[in-house]
C-alpha cells in the first residue's frame, strides 16, 4: 500500500510504500506519520482511498490530508520502502530518533505474574493467527497503579511494524496520545524502530515474546523505557529499568 500525505491545497507527498495485511488501514497510513514525527494527533482532517491510476484497487493507495503543510525538509533520511519485517530502515542518526521521542512516560511499576500471563492472554486475542498461524500481532496493555495488566487493543499484521503503527494511529484518530500508563505487548522480536515507535507514542514499558536487538536496547534505555524480552513460560529477561518489574 503507498502511504501519501497532504497538506491544504498540497499534492500528496509519498511518505512510504509498506507489504500490510488489509484492515485498518487509516490507523496503519496515521499511526506511520505519527511514529514517524512528521505529524501529530491534531494534524489529521481525513483520510481516503485514492487510486487514479488502478481504480479497480483503491485500496492500494491511501492520501492523509492534514490541516496544515507538510515540511517535505522534516521527513527523516531513509528510504521509503517499508517491508513487511524491517519497517521503514535506514534512519540517518539514532540521536535523531531519540529527539524526536522524548515523550515516553515512564512506568514505575509491573508485577512479574501479570508480566507472564500476558503472551497467553495475547494469543487468546489473536484471531487471525488462529486461523493461519502466519501474522504478528502488538496490544496495547494498560498498567494500574498497583502494576496489574489489562490488554486493551490488539491488532494483527503480516509486519510487526504495522501491527504497532495500527496501534498508534488508532490512539491518534480518537485522540488519545499520548499512551501514558500503557505498555506495548509483541509477539516476536523487538528490532529498534519499534522502541522508537513507541518511544513517540508515549509508551513506557515494551515487553516482547522474542529477543530484542541491542540497538533496541540502546534506544529503550536512553528513552527510558522498560524493555523485556524472552517473555515466555515463567521467565523473561528484563533490559533496562530491571526496578520496574517487582
Amino acid at each position: 500500500m503507498q502511504i501519501l500525505a497532504a497538506g491544504p491545497s498540497e499534492s500528496p507527498i509519498e511518505i512510504a510504500v509498506t507489504m500490510r495485511t488489509p484492515g485498518n488501514d487509516a490507523e496503519l497510513a496515521v499511526g506511520l506519520l505519527v511514529s514517524e514525527g512528521l505529524i501529530n494527533q491534531s494534524s489529521v482532517e481525513r483520510v481516503e482511498f485514492d487510486d487514479p491510476i488502478e481504480a479497480s484497487h483503491p485500496e492500494n493507495r491511501i492520501v492523509v490530508h492534514l490541516r496544515r503543510p507538510l515540511d517535505p525538509s522534516s521527513i527523516p533520511q531513509r528510504t521509503t520502502i517499508a517491508s513487511a519485517s524491517c519497517g521503514i530502515c535506514g534512519k540517518a542518526s539514532i540521536d535523531d530518533v531519540v529527539l524526536r521521542c522524548s515523550v515516553a512516560v515512564p512506568i514505575e511499576r509491573i508485577r512479574l505474574a501479570a508480566l507472564l500471563a500476558l503472551p497467553d492472554a495475547l494469543r487468546a486475542e489473536q484471531e487471525i493467527f488462529g486461523r493461519t498461524g502466519a501474522l504478528h500481532a502488538a496490544a496495547i496493555v494498560a498498567v494500574d497503579g498497583e502494576g496489574g495488566l489489562t490488554i486493551e487493543a490488539v491488532r494483527e499484521d503480516v509486519g510487526r511494524h504495522n501491527a504497532v503503527d495500527k496501534l498508534i494511529g488508532a490512539a491518534a484518530l480518537r485522540g488519545a496520545l499520548p499512551y501514558s500508563g500503557r505498555l506495548l505487548l509483541l509477539s516476536g522480536r523487538c528490532s529498534f524502530e519499534l522502541v522508537q515507535k513507541a518511544g513517540a507514542a508515549g509508551i513506557g514499558a515494551i515487553a516482547s515474546v522474542g529477543a530484542p536487538s541491542d540497538l533496541a536496547v540502546e534506544t529503550a534505555e536512553r528513552l527510558g523505557i522498560c524493555l523485556i524480552g524472552f517473555l515466555r513460560g515463567d521467565a523473561a529477561n528484563v533490559y533496562t529499568r530491571s526496578g520496574v518489574v517487582i
